[in-house]
């Protein structure tokens, strides 16, 4: 794989982009509540406009352009869609925001930026639930399965809603530890089990769609995806994508299908 694929910053510029993201926080808390519309709504609109701004981008900024038409060329592509700060070196890395190792940045959510049949590998970890399943999903996978070569894998992670309903229906503790939560000590503005449930199948509006197994399988087929199985964390038909996030293993689902 190419080396243009990597952007790096150095520590200076994290630092400062650190230091950006604080203040905007800031800003936030003190002009938000201000606002005629409700935080929701804000933060609906600030999501879409940046979706606007990185679209306009990779249509007129030279940059961007160079770097769409490298990947657009490459081929046996490893891709790793939504990689947030978790980019991979050697592999093209896309996502809405600005990272570290990110390769473009892309508005993933009905089109991705690879030539058909391109991809060996497409990993996809907690970006899927935040699509919208009727209007996004059914764009989103057809664009995978587009760039997948035959044989090619798309190894989808989200969060496992089953897992989460059956801790709910057990109320057991020790259900819910191997999930991450301690309902004997639950953290401040969590009182009640519904409300880790609605935590996890909403996380403050950002998560659309929750999914088990069954729904996650029917989806993929629907995308023309029939070899489908479900592995473990750190397990995988493909041995370059076992390198799941530690700190979603507890609650995660991970399903494979190959074109």
């Amino acid at each position: 794989m190419k080396k243009i694929f990597e952007l790096k910053g150095n520590e200076s510029q994290l630092i400062g982009s650190v230091a950006l993201r604080k203040m905007k926080q800031y800003l936030g808390r003190l002009i938000i509540p201000c606002l005629p519309i409700t935080p929701h709504v804000f933060n609906h609109i600030r999501w879409e406009l940046r979706g606007i701004w990185v679209r306009a981008n990779n249509k007129l900024n030279p940059i961007f352009i160079v770097r769409r038409r490298t990947i657009t060329q490459g081929d046996n592509l490893s891709v790793n869609i939504g990689c947030g700060g978790s980019g991979k070196i050697g592999w093209v890395n896309l996502d809405l925001m600005n990272h570290a190792n990110l390769s473009l940045r892309w508005d993933c959510r009905k089109t991705l930026p690879l030539r058909g049949e391109s991809a060996i590998r497409i990993r996809c970890e907690h970006f899927l639930e935040h699509l919208d399943p009727y209007e996004e999903v059914p764009l989103f996978l057809k664009s995978c399965y587009k760039s997948l070569k035959e044989g090619g894998v798309l190894r989808i992670v989200v969060p496992d809603a089953e897992q989460f309903l059956r801790a709910y229906q057990s109320g057991k503790r020790e259900d819910w530890i191997a999930l991450g939560w301690d309902i004997s000590n639950l953290p401040e503005g969590f009182h009640t089990q519904m409300d880790i449930i609605n935590h996890v199948f909403r996380q403050c509006e950002e998560h659309v769609y929750a999914y088990d197994y069954e729904t996650l399988e029917f989806v993929l087929r629907r995308a023309g995806l029939n070899k489908i199985q479900k592995y473990e964390f750190g397990v995988s038909f493909d041995s370059e994508l076992c390198d799941d996030l530690p700190n979603h293993k507890p609650y995660s689902l991970y399903v494979e299908a190959i074109k």
